[in-house]
């Protein structure tokens, strides 16, 4: 007996034991599954997306899961790492995102259980209950939302498919949904179901009762008064007829809210229509026939600025139809919030404006839409309105709307006249303010050129550029005197600049050549290290501080031989002919003069009709933070102007995209027209206007710059016989015949001018040959 009941104890002391240490390995794996579950949970939680784009660039460096163990693999977005994407990678593709989750959120809630709560009955078969749930409920889902299927899974697709296959949609929801249902009751107990829905139930016929009764004594209220009010009321005052008009009223308004929205429409030429003055008949035959009989009567006159009145011309609006807008603009909207809808995106029209090019629809995504997706939709919508083109501004800067710009069926005509008497540009205050448009709006818009300081134009042929350059000289014209502003005209291309030809305005003659063009821009930075001496010298900071400073120096003392400073405003119409001629050479005087010629009054303005890398460098666009944009060819045209893409989708003929200075957007902007007549008609004006007091002259500068020419190039000889053999000299001649660069080649034409052995440049002619072989022969130059 007692050996039994030691064996006993033995046993169950055996059995305690074993017991623990079952009890210890279940609470170690299940806090070892807790701490797994949570991970995975984590890393199939984040974005699928870029999950799976974490797992792409892994699988391209040959991800395998040694590799990670070395700690050899790129950086990822995955907040668990390359552990996290390679098995949330994987769980997603068998299970779906949605399986994967509830199957992660079901072991967790196990092992929780098994650790936390040993005393849970049943916790296995429960979490199983609730997977089987989770699974019928994501195969309810696939047939409700298909969008849902994106991320299906290899095993639920199969099953999903499987079931419908055999019982359709309806078939496969009722089975889905029983399962579902069975799945709840087993989980939360029967019994505790039913007195939930019970007591549910209960609440909701009591509720329906109170309110019943309370509705029904109010509509006996109702009746009463009305009843009491009739008797009270003799039948000759009651008049239905003015009751019609209202009920009317009523329908109508009904109407406008049938529809889902109402956008705020706002029309530029509603605001013209009325303050938009009538052209007035020109008078500029009258003023050029005074001005050239008073010019031998009067040689000392003083610059008469032209009025732009007398010069230039507009044309109002056609008047348009406002009930036909409106049908227009209501049925676009309709037609954009539907094909977004279709593609998933939830997006609301709240205002509407009508602009003189195009018309603006401003849309406000629903919390949760990607700003991406409107980019990636946007030949779609212009499918879907039949537009030639749209452009999608995402989003609007300074709020929280997305802008898609839609073209109008027709174009209204922007006229610089507009522009330039507009209450913006009488704002400005600045002598270089210039007229470039109007925006979206119908917004006249003005900048300044001494705070752009430089601008920079590219465009394709025929998108409106040089009507741009035109409208900004037109601009500086009529607000400036020759005393106030200088300008330098380099036009390789001898056709856009070439006409004003005679204007008191111009420091020299319009350059044609590139060599010439050279020696005018190193005139410049020339000018610009003597501005900046004067500065140095009178301890000012700016051309307008020092213009002052001489002006109350020269009132106190007439001697000073220090004068006043023009602005020199130096336009180029063709950078690409000097940029593929001359390349490196034009390229540094550029910089210097974009780097440095601010403060002293010097402003370029570039233009292009090709924007590319070769063209704009690097160099040359950091230095021109102002830059406008017209119609290009491709996205990467538009990237070497704007930085952005964007210019690829304007509409031509003046339609562009402007990059104000110190700001990162853009601003789409409709050019302002100017008819070619009028600049022909400004410039016979012009041409017979005194002409400045102090000259500038570029030639003479040059020349004293030759002066320090030693004629020490070996060259020197074989370059002079070369020409007087040929009988004609040029730069790009010497550079075929002894294979050298173009500037020693212009060094050796300039010591050729020089020694007399050829003339000048003379426009577009070549240059003439002085010397002879006779004269070779007595310098030495040929043998006799």
């Amino acid at each position: 007996m007692a050996k039994a009941k030691e064996e006993k104890k033995k046993k169950e002391v055996t059995n305690i034991v074993e017991e623990r240490k079952a009890t210890i390995w279940q609470m170690v794996v299940g806090v070892i599954i807790l701490l797994v579950s949570i991970l995975f949970l984590i890393a199939v939680m984040g974005d699928t997306t870029q999950l799976i784009f974490d797992y792409k660039i892994l699988h391209e460096t040959g991800l395998s899961f040694f590799r990670i163990i070395k700690l050899d693999f790129p950086p990822v977005s995955n907040p668990i790492g390359p552990f996290g994407v390679f098995f949330g990678y994987w769980l997603i593709l068998i299970f779906g995102k949605f399986f994967s989750v509830s199957l992660l959120l079901g072991t967790t809630m196990l092992a929780f259980l098994s650790v936390f709560f040993r005393q849970e009955k049943h916790p296995f078969q429960k979490t199983i209950l609730f997977l089987i749930f989770a699974f019928f409920l994501n195969l309810d889902l696939f047939v409700i939302n298909p969008n849902s299927q994106n991320y299906a899974g290899i095993v639920p697709w199969m099953i999903f498919q499987f079931f419908q296959r055999i019982f359709h949609d309806v078939g496969t929801i009722i089975i889905c949904s029983v399962v579902v249902v069975t799945c709840l009751l087993f989980i939360f107990e029967v019994q505790n179901v039913i007195k939930f829905f019970a007591a549910f139930g209960k609440g909701i016929l009591k509720t329906i009762a109170f309110i019943a009764v309370r509705v029904f004594k109010i509509f006996r209220f109702i009746g009463r008064s009305i009843v009491k009010l009739f008797k009270k009321r003799e039948p000759k005052e009651i008049k239905p007829k003015p009751s019609k008009p209202k009920k009317e009223k009523k329908k109508k308004q009904k109407k406008t809210k049938e529809g889902p929205f109402n956008p705020n429409i706002i029309d530029h030429a509603a605001h013209d229509e009325n303050d938009q003055p009538l052209p007035k008949p020109p008078k500029i035959k009258r003023k050029l026939t005074q001005d050239k009989d008073q010019v031998p009567d009067e040689p000392t006159r003083e610059y008469e600025k032209p009025q732009i009145e007398d010069f230039l011309s507009s044309v109002q609006a056609s008047k348009r139809d406002r009930e036909e807008i409106e049908k227009n603009i209501k049925r676009v909207s309709r037609i954009l919030m539907e094909k977004l809808a279709e593609f998933g995106v939830d997006a609301e029209v709240i205002n509407v404006n009508i602009g003189p090019i195009i018309t603006q629809y401003e849309i406000k995504p629903a919390p949760g839409v990607k700003v991406s997706k409107f980019h990636a939709l946007a030949d779609d919508l212009a499918l879907a309105i039949k537009a030639t083109s749209i452009r999608i501004q995402a989003p609007i800067p300074g709020r929280g709307l997305v802008g898609i710009e839609i073209p109008n069926v027709s174009r209204d005509t922007i006229y610089l006249k507009d522009i330039l008497l507009s209450d913006e540009m009488k704002k400005m205050d600045g002598l270089l303010a210039i007229g470039l448009g109007k925006d979206i709006s119908g917004k006249p818009v003005v900048a300044d050129l001494a705070k752009m300081p430089h601008l920079l134009i590219a465009g394709a042929t025929g998108s409106g550029k040089s009507v741009c350059v035109n409208s900004i000289i037109c601009s500086l014209l009529f607000r400036t005197t020759p005393d106030e502003v200088r300008l330098v005209m380099i036009d390789p291309k001898r056709i856009e600049l070439s006409g004003y030809q005679g204007i008191p305005h111009l420091i020299q003659e319009v350059v044609t050549d590139n060599e010439d063009a050279l020696v005018a821009l190193n005139w410049a930075v020339t000018e610009m290290d003597q501005r900046y001496e004067l500065l140095q010298r009178y301890k000012v900071k700016d051309l307008k501080a020092y213009n002052v400073e001489v002006e109350k120096l020269r009132m106190q003392d007439d001697t000073i031989e220090d004068h006043k400073k023009p602005f020199i405003i130096i336009i180029v119409d063709e950078l690409a002919d000097l940029m593929m001629t001359v390349g490196r050479d034009i390229e540094r005087p550029i910089t210097r003069l974009a780097q440095m010629a601010r403060a002293i009054g010097i402003h370029l303005i570039l233009a292009t009709q090709r924007p590319s890398i070769k063209v704009i460098t690097g160099v040359i666009k950091a230095n021109f933070p102002s830059r406008i944009a017209f119609q290009v060819s491709s996205k990467i045209d538009s990237r070497v102007i704007i930085d952005s893409n964007g210019a690829e989708k304007l509409l031509g003929m003046g339609d562009s995209l402007f990059l104000p200075p110190g700001t990162g957007e853009t601003e789409r902007i409709h050019g302002a027209f100017i008819v070619p007549n009028e600049i022909h008609n400004l410039i016979d004006y012009l041409k017979v206007q005194p002409k400045p007091e102090q000259e500038i002259k570029i030639i003479e500068d040059e020349e004293t710059m030759l002066g320090e020419f030693d004629y020490d190039d070996e060259l020197f000889p074989e370059a002079a016989v070369c020409v007087v053999t040929a009988g004609q000299a040029s730069v790009s001649m010497l550079q075929r015949h002894f294979k050298i660069g173009y500037a020693r080649a212009g060094r050796l034409v300039d010591m050729l001018e020089q020694a007399g052995i050829i003339g000048p440049h003379v426009g577009s002619k070549s240059r003439e040959v002085l010397a002879s072989e006779e004269d070779m022969k007595i310098y030495g130059y040929l043998p006799d």
